[in-house]
This record gives C-alpha cells, structure tokens and sequence, in this order.
C-alpha cells in the first residue's frame, strides 16, 4: 500500500511493509512485477513494474516530547512499458516535526486530497488502479486532483476517536503552476474506527479554477468489506464519478471486484475489474487482475496482470 502522512501520524491506521532498522535509519521497499496483456493492437505481452520501490526512513528525539522525521523515497521502474528506472525521491521525500500537536512536513508528497481514499483503492499499482488510467485511460478518480505534489507543506492532526484531518498548501507544481503564492490547496477529514471507514477530501487547484470534492466510504462485514467512492470537479467542463468496490477473504484468497463511471462531458467511461489475491505469506502476494475500460473518446481496451508483490 502507499506510503501516506496520514500513515505517518496515525500509526497502524494503514498497513505497512516490514522494516530493517539500523541504528536512525529504516530501509523499506516494495517490489511489484506482473506479466501484462493487453488487446491494444500492436501491443505485446510483456514483464512490467507496478509501481515497486524503495525507501529511507528515520527520526531524531528533539526532547520535549517532539522528534525530527524524514523520509526518501524512489520508485524502482516506470510502471508503463517493462523495467525501468527512477531518479531519486521521485516519490514521498520530506523533512519534518511531530509531537503531540500532530506532525508537519514540507518536501513531496501525495495530497491529502489522494490520501483520503487510499484505502479503497483495492486494485491499487495494478492495471486496475482507480487513477492511472492504463485501460483506455479511464481514471475513475482525476489524477490532476489525485496526485502527488512536488512541492508540499502539509499538517497532520493527531486522532481523536478515530478521527483525524490533514491539510497542505502546494506550492509550484509543473502542470498546475499559476504564478501565485500557492497553486493549490488541499484537506481531508478522515474517521476510521472499527469496521467503519468514511473520509470528505477538498480540493482546490487556481490555474484550473477548480474545486474538487470527494466522499468515500467502505464497512467490514465479517470477512467482506464493501467500499464506494464519489467526486465532484467543478472546473471548465464538470466532471462526476463514482466506484463500488467489494473484496472478500477466504484464508490466504481475497476476491475483488469493482465497477465505475465518470460522467465529463462528451468523455463519459466505465471500467470494470475482476481479481484475487493469494498471500503467500505475510509479506509477500501473488495476483490476478483482468479489467476492461470504455472510454467514449477511444476504444476499449481489455487487459490483466499477473503478477507477484513482495513488500520488506
């Protein structure tokens, strides 16, 4: 699962690979290879990255009851055409301060805005993933919005019951720079307690003039757990999407499904994806996952993955 600064200050609200400490420092990683297909004409099956990658963690004791925190993190391939490589904190980098007041951090980093429904992103780095766009470029959630800031300065509350907020400010940001002081600014207010999971995310982007809201919700029955997910995007031409999710576990299997629509315009799409994942052991996972988007701008597109995620 991504690494979030929601993550960072509501520690096990999300889960988290294994670490090797030595001595301030933490070493993590993901590697997530698969075999990909699809019906595109031209394209042949191949060995790609989804999304693997590699991290550097610490924090210091400041006394006082606060601690300096950092993080480097670098993603190991380009996730689109076979292995690739990665400059350096290309992903979540950022130096910050956190105590009982909660944590600052400024460097690059997911927007609370995409944080607030990492959690129901089930087919998350696969094929699949609700806001990559790799089955005709159906993203069933924007990635202008859902998107990961170069140049964050963000809070994050402490939880009480259950619930926490985060807020952050972007500053220059390629692809969204207006010339003012911020670029961007994005909240989220998230509950979690229990089988419950419920989150309202804002966003506002001024180059694009655009405000952006999204609702997202999930409930554990048992082994079954049912999400769904709405945005709004009032910009130049209004945008609405939704997605209904379900996964259930049976032993080390968990079947997964989940269906959207986006309404833009002239652009309407739908995707649908089918999946299981089979855990092989407590850090490491093998995959299925076939989905087909609809994008009214294009032409469908079918595909699967199948693939091995290995987290340390």
């Amino acid at each position: 699962m991504k690494k979030s600064l929601i993550a960072l200050a509501v520690a096990g609200a999300f889960a988290a690979p294994a670490f090797a400490a030595t001595s301030n420092v933490d070493a993590y990683g993901i590697l997530n290879v698969a075999i990909q297909d699809t019906d595109v004409s031209g394209s042949d099956m191949q060995v790609t990255d989804n999304v693997s990658r590699i991290g550097f963690k610490g924090a210091e004791d400041l006394g006082g009851g606060m601690k300096a925190v950092w993080q480097i993190e670098t993603g190991l391939g380009n996730g689109s055409d076979g292995m690739g490589t990665s400059a350096v904190g290309t992903r979540n980098t950022f130096v910050g301060l956190a105590g009982d007041f909660g944590t600052f951090l400024m460097g690059r980093h997911d927007t609370p805005y995409k944080l607030g429904t990492g959690p129901l992103d089930i087919f998350g780095d696969t094929i699949a993933d609700y806001n990559a766009g790799r089955l005709d470029n159906v993203q069933l959630l924007d990635n202008t919005n859902d998107h990961r800031s170069p140049s964050a300065i963000a809070y994050v509350s402490p939880t009480w019951s259950g619930f926490h907020f985060a807020g952050a400010i972007v500053a220059t940001n390629t692809g969204i720079d207006s010339g003012d002081t911020v670029d961007a600014t994005s909240l989220t207010g998230v509950y979690s307690n229990g089988p419950l999971f419920g989150s309202l995310s804002y966003q506002g982007i001024e180059v694009l003039n655009s405000d952006a809201w999204k609702l997202g919700l999930s409930y554990a029955f048992g082994d079954t757990t049912v999400g769904f997910a709405y945005e709004n995007i009032s910009q130049a031409v209004d945008r609405d999407s939704w997605l209904l999710n379900v996964k259930h576990g049976m032993g080390p299997i968990t079947l997964k499904a989940q269906y959207g629509q986006v309404d833009q315009g002239a652009a309407n799409m739908d995707q649908l994806a089918l999946g299981a994942d089979y855990a092989l052991s407590k850090r490491t996972t093998a995959y299925f996952v076939v989905g087909k988007g609809d994008n009214d701008a294009g032409s469908d597109v079918t595909g699967w993955n199948l693939g091995v995620k290995h987290s340390f």
